[in-house]
């Protein structure tokens, strides 16, 4: 597996020596020097802003990377929900041009995308047009990463259950899930069945923790869900990861990032810390 973090990156995570880091290369090369603080390897991070680097920043980066044996995940977007199917093979012919300029600086075997389809719950249309709808738009998309020899995985993002994703999956070849283990809660899943079911397909995961407490004389009613360091909220993370290590399809390739949220009174520093040892914690995890 290969570890990282994707954020949310507090104003402490920005700071050296007691300043605050400004300017964007600057906060970049900081974030790689905070995740090998951590024992971290991936910076989750976007297509985009490699590719609007200049020649020589994109050159001084990947050194940066070879030097000390991190990389960046992929991450891309679109409204695949509203896309002809033109639209999608020519977003596809373009993103088969940048993978082939960045891929290899960017070193992370994955990319990742969200639905950007409303929810489920939302009237727009059916959950099964809108499945068909991404399914005719990701597929040449999943093509083109997978002719690159990289994975290609949608994130739960508080919108789907994972069971409409498992079904995308097995109507768009060379889809996986990009599992958000957090978000099971807030789409009102129970965590560890939809870790249970989507395991085969995970490519990997924003690794994530919540408290989470039933609100029913509010209105309207909810269900509250906070931030947790990983670990100690109420998302069966080790259930999650030993799933994961029997059933993905490529548990070494798993690109696992720790999304920490910090629950409220928490130093986000001292959240990352426990986060990190209970990473660390994890049977066989190398990080």
């Amino acid at each position: 597996m290969i570890w990282g973090f994707a954020g949310p990156w507090y104003g402490e995570f920005r700071m050296r020596d007691g300043e605050y880091v400004k300017g964007e290369q600057e906060q970049l090369y900081l974030s790689f020097e905070f995740l090998r603080e951590y024992g971290l390897t991936c910076l989750g991070a976007s297509l985009q802003q490699v590719q609007k680097m200049t020649d020589a920043e994109r050159a001084t980066l990947g050194q940066y990377l070879l030097d000390h044996g991190q990389c960046m995940s992929a991450g891309i977007g679109a409204n695949w929900l509203v896309m002809s199917e033109g639209d999608a093979h020519r977003y596809a012919d373009t993103l088969d041009k940048q993978l082939s300029c960045y891929a290899t600086l960017m070193r992370a075997p994955i990319v990742t995308t969200g639905a950007g389809a409303g929810h489920r719950f939302d009237r727009t249309r059916s959950v099964e047009e809108k499945l068909n709808l991404l399914s005719r738009a990701l597929t040449p998309v999943a093509e083109v990463c997978h002719a690159h020899g990289l994975t290609f995985g949608i994130e739960n993002h508080c919108d789907f259950y994972v069971s409409d994703f498992t079904q995308l999956c097995r109507q768009t070849p060379h889809l996986g899930i990009f599992l958000d283990t957090g978000n099971t809660y807030m789409i009102g899943e129970k965590p560890l069945p939809a870790f249970q079911e989507a395991a085969p397909y995970v490519v990997g995961s924003h690794f994530k923790d919540h408290y989470v407490a039933p609100r029913p004389n509010g209105s309207p009613m909810n269900f509250e869900v906070v931030g947790a360091a990983l670990g100690e909220g109420d998302v069966p993370l080790r259930e999650c990861y030993a799933l994961l290590k029997q059933h993905a399809p490529w548990p070494e390739r798993l690109v696992m990032e720790i999304e920490m949220i910090a629950p409220p009174g928490m130093d986000p520093r001292e959240c990352m810390r426990r986060s990190a040892q209970f990473v660390h914690s994890l049977q066989g995890a190398k990080v």
